[in-house]
């Protein structure tokens, strides 16, 4: 015991001396303003990547940076070198001497050497933890293998701002079996927050498993598209997101965000993208700041014709890339969406045709050629083209429990008279559906009618 005392001792004494080796500085002259120029450079960097960013206003940034470097300037004014500080023998006492033994003395009177040690990192989760969360991880610590657990650990997670955790939990969920759209495209979110608002790999597929899910996703489909404009396709950003307009609803809550990433696609496909108001923002839809006037305007000023021929020749540039690119699978996917935007339905097949044929493991490209296939026809219930039927077979092999795939596997079912099977595959998506799903009941009036 007594050893112990002695090392605390020399631990004690080791550090008054390193406080007090300062005080021993006998120069005359110290340096102030290369620190002072440091923080102010730092600040003008990170007032760059916000307005990049848009999360302050032009105007708003200006000024910062005029104030900043305003105070720069004023460094110049005053002395650059100033006096320092002759020690003072009475402070080196009280910091060697003093100070350790009234600390030492203080502790004897309240201190508590039994009390167990409690890590930061407990301290921190602790702090960021709620009775709901921690509802919820008792939940998951019961049920190990409950997807559903794990999948409402993650929401909670998300709720509570802590991205990482929150797609640590979605990826248990995930991997326990929780494949519907919902959970894989709310993974995805989760892994771009965690990544500060970046489209990652990891992120990207997770989208993609929840379009094969669900092919009209829309969260998804914004942020794959998002995925596109970072990488750099702007072109390929915007006929995905013109794509998703077209089918979104006037009043769905999240349409101002969508219209606001078109707004600044269009202008800086048109030139106006080199400044900052014309980047494609990189955040989540919740953290996008709509588009300021110049970006509005660059739009609509733009009449039903000028805007035609701007799609038109976007699409044009596409098509004859792709005549001396047949191998650009992505390329046909964005050519193809872009003739449906268009309303070109032929033309549209006809790419979702390539895109199939350079892609039979891909879920998603294989049920979108097939849905192109069949679109506009009032026969589905008497004929279904053979390619439409091979498309079928191709999805319903690489997932055989798709909602979507087993849909298309009861159409096919019906025309050539199972009406047995074509019940039985229709049974089972309605099975998958969320009871307030308007789906729910053309789906049921589609079952009804097999019977009769």
């Amino acid at each position: 015991m007594i050893a112990i005392w002695f090392v605390l001792a020399a631990m004690t004494l080791a550090t008054a001396v390193l406080l007090a080796l300062p005080l021993f500085n006998t120069r005359k002259f110290k340096n102030e303003i290369v620190y002072a120029l440091e923080v102010y450079r730092d600040q003008i960097q990170e007032l760059n990547r916000d307005a990049a960013a848009g999360l302050i206003a032009p105007d708003q940034a200006k000024q910062a940076q005029i104030e900043i470097e305003r105070r720069i300037l004023a460094l110049t004014e005053g002395p650059q070198w100033q006096p320092a500080r002759y020690p003072s023998h009475g402070m080196l006492v009280v910091a060697a001497v003093v100070l350790p033994l009234l600390g030492f003395g203080l502790y004897l009177l309240i201190g508590a050497p039994a009390l167990p040690g409690q890590p930061f990192a407990h301290v921190a989760d602790t702090a960021a933890s709620t009775p709901e969360i921690a509802r919820l991880e008792e939940a998951v610590a019961t049920r190990p293998t409950d997807a559903a657990a794990w999948a409402s650990l993650a929401a909670g997670y998300d709720a509570a701002a802590r991205p990482k955790d929150a797609a640590t939990a979605y990826g248990k969920a995930v991997a326990l079996g929780a494949n519907d759209a919902v959970t894989l495209s709310a993974y995805g979110q989760a892994l771009l927050m965690a990544s500060d608002g970046q489209v990652t790999e990891p992120a990207i597929a997770a989208f993609r498993r929840a379009l094969a899910s669900d092919p009209s996703n829309p969260v998804a489909r914004f942020f794959l598209a998002l995925g596109r404009a970072q990488s750099g396709d702007v072109e390929g950003a915007l006929t995905d997101w013109l794509a998703l307009e077209k089918e979104t609803p006037a009043d769905a809550p999240w349409r101002g965000i969508l219209e606001s990433h078109i707004a600044k696609a269009t202008q800086r496909l048109n030139g106006g993208g080199n400044g900052a108001g014309g980047a494609i923002a990189t955040a989540p839809p919740a953290a996008v700041v709509g588009p300021d006037e110049s970006d509005l305007a660059a739009v609509t000023s733009m009449g039903a014709e000028e805007q035609r021929a701007f799609i038109d020749g976007m699409v044009t540039r596409l098509a004859e890339r792709l005549a001396a690119q047949p191998d650009d699978l992505d390329g046909w996917v964005r050519l193809a969406r872009a003739y449906q935007v268009l309303g070109r339905a032929d033309e549209a097949r006809g790419a979702w045709a390539k895109a199939a044929a350079l892609a039979p493991a891909r879920l998603d490209i294989q049920l979108d050629y097939a849905d192109a296939i069949i679109a506009g026809r009032t026969d589905v219930d008497r004929y279904l083209p053979p390619e439409f039927i091979e498309a079928v077979g191709r999805a319903r092999t690489l997932d055989p429990r798709n909602p979507l795939g087993l849909y298309y596997g009861g159409l096919v079912a019906r025309v050539a008279g199972n009406r047995a099977e074509a019940q039985r595959l229709w049974q089972a998506v309605l099975d998958q559906l969320p009871a307030d799903s308007p789906q729910r009941a053309v789906l049921q009036k589609e079952l009804d009618a097999l019977l009769q």
